[in-house]
């Protein structure tokens, strides 16, 4: 029974492996036969031919433009050199009209014999292992291949390329690789299999064209486009297919989690947990008799008063709590971010501009990872004029799994945030007491009017953490190592002060509210948000 396991397992991986295979062939246009059993008493098929069928996906024609080549112009024209001499040749005018009739037949021929061999060459797509999917600034390569059914003979080649399938996808992928002159080589009779009457033999060329993977979401797969020339090369005929497979770009996320493995409250918390956590939790746990050093606010005084004896309670660490991600869509998280900004790696990466929401989705995912070694329930809202998404704090590989799901395709919206509406509806939402980290860019003064309105629904049931981007511009005046050179950098420090008091005030004001709120630089927005989270926990602050 074990045998059998072993070998079915090694069955289920040899397919796998032979993909693989074909989609790394260096030489570019090798032809592949593959035998199929036609007949309708075949033998069973193998484990490994089975599977590479199943993979094989065919991708769906959307366009088709027949147009004379480059052949076809130059000899029309010598047809019109021709007739500029015939005059002056005796019965010149039959031959001319003997060749071009010849010329025409020709011509007419060739269309119809590319036009009918349409259908002869298609391109299809090696489905990979985990479909077509990859990481913003990542290239990889898309695994295709022209399939042909070897009933008649092709061209011995062929121009294909890919390109973006629409145009909002342009922005989400780049091509690196250029139209590529594929050879079909013709196989050898009788390689790749038996020669049996009842078999159809499919041949096909592999290439693999390179992409670019600029934003995250799910965008279409990219389009093939194949240009044939007919047999005498006077004709070319253009073939567009669309994938039916999507294509999925996720977050980076390994910039990020670099910079929180360096933060020493991470080492502290989560890899060394040397460091007892100060505060206590809420949760009680006995009831003791009163020693030196305990708080008041810890003294049961009912206890205290039936006993005669100072009584202290004792309540336990919550090693489980809820933390909520909350995101801003609206309008202000459009806000497109120095190129300089931002989590800095080793390697440089293509990627598209970076905007506010990209970097808090990107924190909001780091942060659901830290949870989840912690231990803690992490769930998900995302804002604009009202709630948007709403996602039940949970734990476990497959809750986190929906969470980015959730991130994977939300944009900015054409609206203005309502601080208000939102924070009422957490406060019904939310009976639990949790932890409230919310990302968005809070420095338009009319944050500063609904921001503490709406806080102070949720003042006293939730523990609120707020990260906002830093201007540039707001920062003390005559600060060290700014240089002013003229009246306008004068005034601008000026206004770069005023900005940062307004700010610091309100910061201030939702101090008093039990609320921390952070303004930081972008290059340190995400590990500083996480940081806050780690160190609330830390703290009990719920």
């Amino acid at each position: 029974m074990g045998d059998t396991v072993e070998s079915t397992e090694q069955a289920n991986e040899m397919p796998m492996a032979g993909d693989k295979k074909l989609v790394g062939v260096g030489t570019q246009g090798v032809a592949i036969p593959a035998e199929v059993q036609a007949s309708a008493e075949a033998p069973r098929r193998s484990l490994d031919s089975r599977d590479k069928l199943a993979r094989r996906i065919m991708l769906q024609p959307t366009w088709k433009l027949l147009s004379p080549a480059g052949t076809l112009v130059w000899v029309i024209g010598l047809l019109g050199i021709v007739a500029c001499i015939v005059p002056w040749i005796a019965r010149g005018w039959v031959w001319f009209e003997l060749i071009a009739t010849i010329a025409a037949l020709l011509a007419g021929y060739d269309a119809l014999a590319l036009w009918f061999t349409r259908e002869e060459c298609a391109p299809v797509l090696m489905r990979p292992e985990k479909g077509l999917r990859g990481r913003e600034g990542q290239s990889i390569p898309i695994p295709l291949a022209l399939t042909s059914s070897g009933q008649r003979r092709l061209r011995s080649a062929v121009r294909v390329a890919v390109m973006p399938a629409t145009s909002e996808s342009e922005t989400a992928i780049r091509v690196n690789s250029g139209p590529q002159q594929l050879k079909l080589e013709q196989p050898e009779r009788g390689a790749g299999g038996s020669s049996s009457t009842g078999a159809a033999h499919v041949v096909l060329w592999p290439w693999s064209p390179e992409i670019a993977l600029l934003r995250r979401g799910v965008w279409p797969g990219p389009r093939v486009g194949v240009e044939r020339r007919s047999h005498f090369g006077l004709w070319q005929l253009r073939q567009w297919f669309d994938s039916p497979e999507q294509l999925r770009i996720e977050p980076d996320l390994r910039s990020g989690r670099q910079e929180i493995l360096r933060s020493p409250v991470y080492r502290t918390l989560v890899a060394a947990r040397q460091t007892p956590w100060t505060g206590h939790g809420r949760d009680f746990e006995r009831l003791r008799e009163y020693q030196a050093g305990d708080m008041y606010s810890e003294i049961a005084w009912k206890s205290t008063a039936r006993r005669g004896t100072p009584v202290t309670r004792l309540f336990q660490w919550e090693q489980k709590q809820e933390v909520y991600f909350v995101v801003d869509q609206s309008r202000a998280s459009a806000l497109a971010l120095h190129p300089s900004t931002g989590i800095k790696s080793e390697a440089p990466q293509a990627r598209a501009p970076r905007r506010m929401l990209d970097l808090a989705v990107e924190t909001a995912l780091v942060g659901a990872t830290v949870a989840l070694e912690l231990g803690d329930e992490f769930g998900l809202v995302t804002y604009a004029d009202e709630p948007k998404c709403w996602l039940r704090a949970g734990s476990g590989q497959s809750h986190f799994h929906q969470f980015r799901d959730r991130l994977l395709n939300i944009e900015p919206l054409p609206t203005t945030a309502d601080y208000e509406a939102l924070f009422s509806e957490i406060r019904l939402r939310l009976r639990r007491r949790a932890y409230l980290l919310l990302f968005a860019d809070l420095t338009e003064r009319s944050v500063s009017d609904s921001l503490p309105r709406g806080v102070g629904q949720l003042r006293s049931s939730h523990a609120i953490l707020m990260t906002s981007i830093l201007p540039a511009h707001a920062r003390p005046a005559f600060s060290p190592g700014e240089e002013l050179h003229s009246d306008h950098d004068v005034y601008a420090a000026l206004a770069g002060e005023k900005e940062n008091q307004r700010l610091g005030a309100l910061a201030r004001q939702l101090r008093q509210l039990d609320v921390q709120l952070r303004y930081v630089p972008a290059e340190t927005f995400l590990r500083m948000a996480v940081e806050g989270y780690l160190e609330s926990k830390r703290e009990q602050r719920l």
